[in-house]
């Protein structure tokens, strides 16, 4: 069975947007945006590092498209984020684009802090006339857009009140609070986001408390990952190998943080290292003792550059420091 058929089955017959968009499924959360209770996990996340084809582009997207600011350049690398922090990084170094097919990103989610923030980011791709998928999966609702280099980006805004449960009979299916079950991707009502909108200017920065809040990974093998992540102090939250999918929390209300699927096909290896998508990301722990914590259940890692590195199942590079 192909990749498009699998997921269609997935979902019980309900017919996509987009195949990309289906991301954000079975995830559970019950806090609103505007509690930044992302805060209070005992993880989050730092800068994600990607590998691009032209700067130049990438710079245009990250900045005019997105609206982050360019916080520092150098050489063949440049960082974009908030006012206060970077959150993504490029490298200059790929030779091609994004190869679909193979292990690595599926894509990452840039979260909005509220209502309002997500009108502007909405917005701002409308007036820029830059394609987007918008997709309301019931505990959040978001919008799909790739990069120059076909790398898939999430804009999410969390809607933790309208969940209710998983249904997982027939399909994985979202119920909602209203009672209703419907699809993981409905089609987002764009129109309504964009009447919470206050300002139009689309050359403003993105607020401080925009983070980024999940990254989704092709996986090779789900158990494999999920185990690893488990190890690293992530909390199982969806594991649901029937499906080819796993999700996990870092102690919060908001379960998603760090998500997997091998629905590009299982065993698949990583991606030619001369193509773009993702080089690495990096977890943050609030505190030494929890660092320490996982440390201790890993046992191969490198110690350099003021934290550690160390190799998911997959092959997916990731960095962990603490903020103390």
């Amino acid at each position: 069975m192909n990749r498009n058929s699998f997921i269609k089955t997935l979902l019980g017959g309900t017919t996509l947007i987009s195949m990309d968009e289906f991301s954000t499924i079975v995830n559970a959360m019950s806090h609103s945006n505007e509690d930044n209770n992302h805060l209070r996990e005992f993880a989050s996340y730092g800068a994600i590092h990607l590998n691009i084809t032209n700067l130049e582009k990438s710079t245009h997207f990250w900045t005019k498209i997105v609206g982050m600011k360019q916080r520092n350049t150098f050489q063949n690398t440049a960082e974009f984020g908030t006012e206060a922090e970077t959150l993504v990084v490029v490298h200059q170094t790929a030779q091609t684009s994004f190869i679909k097919g193979y292990s690595g990103l599926y894509h990452f989610a840039i979260h909005a802090p509220n209502v309002v923030a997500f009108a502007s980011m909405i917005n701002r791709l409308n007036v820029n006339k830059y394609p987007y998928s918008p997709v309301d999966h019931t505990m959040s609702k978001s919008v799909y857009l790739d990069d120059p280099d076909g790398i898939n980006v999430e804009f999410t805004l969390e809607t933790p009140e309208r969940f209710k449960r998983v249904v997982t009979t027939g399909g994985l299916r979202i119920e909602g609070t209203d009672g209703v079950i419907r699809s993981a991707s409905e089609r987002l009502d764009v129109n309504e986001i964009l009447q919470a909108l206050e300002d139009t200017d689309v050359n403003k920065i993105i607020p401080n408390d925009t983070y980024l809040g999940h990254v989704h990974l092709y996986a090779n093998n789900v158990q494999n990952s999920n185990a690893f992540y488990k190890q690293l102090g992530y909390l199982s939250f969806n594991y649901l190998p029937q499906y080819m999918y796993a999700d996990l929390g870092a102690g919060g209300d908001y379960q998603h943080r760090i998500v997997m699927n091998s629905w590009h096909g299982k065993n698949k290896p990583l991606a030619p290292a001369e193509s773009a998508g993702l080089r690495h990301f990096q977890i943050i722990y609030k505190n030494k003792e929890k660092l320490s914590e996982v440390l201790a259940n890993v046992s191969n890692y490198e110690e350099k550059e003021g934290g550690y590195w160390l190799d998911d199942p997959t092959g997916n590079k990731v960095f962990l420091t603490n903020n103390s």
